[in-house]
């Protein structure tokens, strides 16, 4: 019976995992952002996106189970989006170690403002955020660091999850 339950839902596991811990990291950076009060970077905001992309591919193919390849398909972007976030961590730790310049928009901000006085206020009132700076570390590893790995990992087994649970 235990047999049984496991193969009829072992290919819900992967697209359920990744929208889990796709959640899971947002509201962690969510919580250090409104919480903790630290400040993302464009870096950091960037960072996001992947697990955003992840979480939505990973809703669309718990919708399309009843179609196993497609939904294997979508796993494996899951996988390619974890890839490009692992590619933007290290570029982001990169800035943070000054082994190479970040992007000009580091420290901006973006302004709807309707006047010069008003955008003048904006910017005034603005803390700058810099790419280069490391605000948050755990025994001397950043967030991009551990983004890193965490990334990278979820990235292999996105990769290894269709063929290992998600066959038919």
């Amino acid at each position: 019976m235990i047999k049984l339950l496991r193969s009829h839902y072992a290919p819900t596991l992967p697209p359920v995992a990744i929208f889990l811990i796709s959640a899971g990291s947002l509201g962690f950076a969510f919580y250090a952002q409104y919480v903790q009060k630290l400040l993302p970077c464009v870096l950091c905001l960037y960072q996001r996106v992947p697990f955003y992309v992840a979480g939505g591919l990973a809703i669309l193919a718990l919708l399309l189970l009843r179609i196993p390849g497609a939904s294997r398909v979508l796993v494996y972007l899951c996988g390619m989006a974890f890839a490009i976030g692992t590619g933007i961590a290290i570029y982001h730790v990169g800035v943070q170690e000054l082994w190479w310049e970040g992007p000009a928009m580091c420290g901006g901000l973006t302004s709807g403002a309707a006047s010069v006085a008003d955008l003048k206020a904006q910017l005034m009132a603005q803390p700058i955020v810099r790419c280069d700076k490391i605000d948050w570390a755990l025994f001397g590893i950043s967030m991009p660091t551990v983004n890193v790995f965490f990334s990278a990992i979820l990235a292999i087994l996105c990769f290894i999850a269709p063929l290992r649970w998600m066959k038919r």
